[in-house]
């Protein structure tokens, strides 16, 4: 028997997202989103859809237009993703838990709550945190793959357009019957606007169009299209081709909160379990050593957090990597600290006795036969240290091979000073130099990483 409410649900997986726009990062600069007057679409696409499309060919999945295109006023956070949803007139938004301000990078712990929305009164939409998006999903009949496209506009005159296309008295309902599986074209035309206040500017706008025939379109209509249902929507996920990274890093720095959490723990107390995504990560660094998320990602490499989400790296790995490098262990064993000169060697302990010299022997004095001369001892071949060359070797060459910044040669010897005292050009030579407590650490240091990454 079928299970129910649950075994007659269904959804469509998410393939993609499409954006109006690409980051920009000029040089001595902070980066900034520049819109397009064509669709950004993925490298694995543009040999189907063309570099540089202006035009899309779709159909919209259900006839629910709240489903496939929801718009709401939408406030995201760096660490928090979507922290307020409104439409004008109520909000929800997750609220710090301690201070009872909107949640930001140091909250802990946080709940919902019902949120008057008034946007010419909200802080967060004066500083533009907080926006006006539609999220578009729609089909792709011609890219591989069964799923929905994702596409964010804040645009004012986008969403008015796609609304009006897809009213109930829109000309393609009263042609078809309906909207959901008829071809259509989206496509992204330049238009004059004149905004309240501002002089007359080009801007590109989205359109919903159809290239087929009338007749063609209303056979179409009485095809009986499939019944599902679509995902959920990807909320936390910040539209970065609209509201820039820089607009929420500033606004979160300017609200401090009223009682700062008491940090009762240690980065060794968290577990696997506490690292589930790249924001729990975001969140520790925050607040054991006040990581930003841009030293984060720029220790693997990477120019931006999103970038750091899309490649392989696993959250718990990311911990492990940064919480090595910024809380090594100490040596197993420290080295006896040397004397200064002209200053007495420490006592012997109380299981060392000194060394007799031959006048300190029984009987010394009385005898008058001269102890016989020791050999000189044999030349001792010059030392190469503690450590296995040649496995060091194999390790620095692995290590390497990942191209990751948190462990390149100017990094390891960064950390071997500060940990080892110890100075060299290389990674090599420096390790030559540890005495055999610290060659140890530093090995074990090494083989423990090799598996994270």
């Amino acid at each position: 028997m079928p299970i129910k409410d649950l075994s007659d649900v269904r959804r469509m997986p998410r393939i993609g997202k499409i954006r109006l726009g690409i980051k920009v990062e000029p040089e001595g600069k902070k980066p900034y989103p520049r819109a397009t007057d064509y669709f950004v679409v993925p490298e694995e696409i543009k040999e189907i859809v063309g570099e540089m499309p202006k035009k899309l060919n779709i159909m919209f999945p259900t006839e629910r237009a709240e489903d496939f295109a929801q718009q709401w006023l939408r406030c995201y956070s760096l660490t928090q993703g979507l922290i307020c949803k409104g439409d004008g007139v109520k909000a929800v938004r997750k609220v710090d838990a301690a201070t009872g301000e909107i949640a930001s990078h140091t909250t802990e712990k946080w709940v919902r709550q019902d949120w008057g929305c008034e946007p010419e009164k909200c802080k967060q939409y004066s500083e533009k945190q907080c926006r006006q998006v539609m999220n578009l999903l729609f089909l792709m009949p011609e890219v591989p793959g069964i799923g929905v496209w994702q596409l964010d506009t804040t645009s004012f005159y986008s969403i008015v357009n796609i609304n009006s296309c897809l009213a109930v008295d829109g000309l393609i309902r009263r042609l078809c019957g309906r909207i959901s599986f008829i071809p259509l074209v989206l496509s992204l035309e330049p238009q004059i606007v004149e905004p309240e206040g501002i002089k007359k500017k080009t801007v590109n706008i989205l359109n919903i169009r159809s290239e087929a025939k009338l007749i063609e379109i209303q056979k179409m209509g009485r095809i009986p299209p499939e019944r599902i249902l679509l995902p959920e929507l990807d909320e936390d996920e910040v539209p970065g081709d609209l509201i820039p990274e820089k607009v929420i890093v500033e606004a979160e720095a300017k609200r401090e909160p009223q009682a700062k959490p008491i940090i009762d723990i240690t980065p060794n107390d968290i577990a696997e379990d506490d690292v589930l995504d790249m924001n729990a990560v975001v969140r520790l660094c925050l607040g054991f050593w006040e990581m930003q998320p841009a030293d984060i990602c720029g220790e693997f490499g990477y120019g931006t957090m999103a970038e750091l989400e899309n490649s392989r790296e696993s959250p718990w790995v990311v911990w492990l990597t940064i919480k090595l490098l910024k809380q090594p262990e100490a040596p197993d064993e420290e080295p006896p600290p040397v004397p200064e000169p002209g200053e007495e060697p420490p006592p012997a302990g109380p299981e060392e006795e000194a060394p007799l010299w031959p006048e300190d022997l029984p009987g010394a004095e009385s005898s008058s036969v001269a102890p016989e001369p020791e050999p000189e001892p044999e030349p001792k071949p010059e030392t190469t240290g503690f450590i296995d060359r040649a496995q060091l070797e194999k390790q620095l060459k692995a290590l390497r091979d990942k191209k990751l910044s948190a462990f390149s040669e100017k990094n390891l010897l960064s950390y071997m000073k500060l940990n080892y005292n110890v100075e060299a050009k290389t990674v090599l030579e420096a390790a030559l130099q540890l005495d055999e407590g610290a060659a140890n650490h530093f090995m074990k240091k090494l083989q423990e990483a090799l598996p994270m990454i």
